[in-house]
């Protein structure tokens, strides 16, 4: 009796938290740790529920893994004109202000950054459990008329999260989980006039980010997950991401007001984290002849945010669907293919026991409001996991 009541108290937090009103004057983005897998998957894929990273993808999934503890990562993600940039160094052997960036920089399309995750990434996945402390470092520089806004943070991220089994009936499992977590951001937001850029390149130690207006970002979450699974093939699971994430902003004139305990420059706010809801699904194609060639070979789909059909001005929603293929041969070498952002993506992953080696090549569609292949650009990724 009481473990009924307990699962219909459960479905009642998870629906309710769905149905909260949604939106805010103001939200920040998510505090969460990119995969380099997933992003040649098509993004995160909610179903799938098969390592360490779960506890990014759906807290449901705990329950169903054996145990996995990760002692370090290195992710990097980079996207942008790189080549081009790259380009014009090599073909220029003068200083940067006697470059002409306007090709790259006058298009009013230029954005570019890199995204790097751990290398602090310590925690445990298994039994049901999901225990974690994460770091990222990230930086945007997109082109805004005339000037360039570069935006430099770094995240600390820690997670506990539990998971459960609802329903145990034969071939069919309904597991439930939540995830609590706690965060802190600081951020750099810069503003450079374009015409000053290559005069920064040529003498970069004349500018001085140090002194520029500091912000940090400190507040709790709650994610919450079910997850439907049949005979180990196929999976179904629905992901609300940040049910409530109240957050404390406080701003201050430099860094180092901040490290020398200063008062704020300005009166501390509230906002929140944005709210999103993930449905997802994952197939586990097998036959005679894929299982003679292939360990696993998973198909996955997935609409992500769907929250975002709600707001006044959503992104086009063919942006949102995601599609993933992965191939794995030998339980040692995987083959990626997926789609995100209406762009294709690619990667390969490569099991060396006391590490993992993944690629990825993959498309983002940039701007506020981004519409397919209004201003796309392509990112590459190489992630160093030390999972055991």
């Amino acid at each position: 009796m009481r473990r009924n009541v307990n699962r219909i108290l459960f479905f009642l937090v998870f629906f309710n938290s769905i149905f909260l009103v949604h939106g805010q004057a103001k939200t920040i983005e998510p505090f969460i740790i990119p995969s380099v897998r997933f992003s040649a998957l098509g993004g995160n894929h909610a179903a799938v529920g098969d390592s360490f990273y779960s506890i990014f993808t759906n807290p449901a999934s705990f329950v169903d893994i054996s145990g996995q503890f990760s002692a370090a990562e290195l992710s990097v993600t980079t996207y942008g004109p790189v080549f081009e940039l790259a380009d014009l160094f090599l073909s220029n052997t003068g200083s940067a202000s006697s470059m002409d960036f306007t090709p790259i920089l006058g298009t009013g399309k230029f954005s570019a950054g890199f995204d790097i995750a751990g290398p602090l990434s310590l925690g445990w996945v298994g039994k049901g459990l999901g225990l974690g402390i994460f770091s990222r470092f990230k930086t945007d520089a997109p082109v805004s008329g005339i000037n360039l806004r570069p935006a430099v943070s770094g995240d600390l991220l820690l997670t506990a999260g539990y998971s459960f089994r609802i329903i145990n009936k034969n071939s069919h499992l309904l597991d439930g989980g939540f995830l609590g977590k706690g965060f802190f951001r600081g951020q750099i937001n810069l503003v450079t006039p374009m015409w000053e850029v290559p005069a920064i390149i040529d003498d970069p130690f004349s500018y001085d980010p140090f002194s520029k207006p500091f912000v940090t970002y400190l507040g709790l979450g709650l994610d919450l997950g079910l997850r439907y699974t049949w005979a180990n093939t196929f999976a179904f699971s629905v992901v609300c991401f940040d049910v409530y994430s109240p957050v404390l902003v406080t701003p201050y004139n430099s860094i180092f007001d901040f490290g020398n305990h200063a008062s704020p420059s300005a009166d501390v706010s509230y906002t929140s984290v944005r709210r999103r809801l993930d449905a997802g699904l994952k197939y586990c194609i097998s036959n005679t002849f894929i299982d003679r060639y292939f360990t696993s070979l998973t198909v996955m789909a997935d609409y992500h945010d769907l929250l975002d059909l709600l707001n006044y001005v959503p992104r086009n929603p063919i942006l949102n669907a995601g599609i993933g293929v992965e191939m794995t041969v030998l339980n040692a070498l995987s083959f990626r293919f997926g789609l995100a952002d209406a762009l294709p993506a690619f990667g390969v992953g490569l099991n060396l026991s006391f590490m993992t080696l993944d690629l990825s090549i993959f498309g983002k569609e940039l701007g506020l409001v981004p519409e397919p292949g209004k201003n796309s650009t392509y990112c590459l990724g190489v992630g160093l996991l030390f999972r055991y």
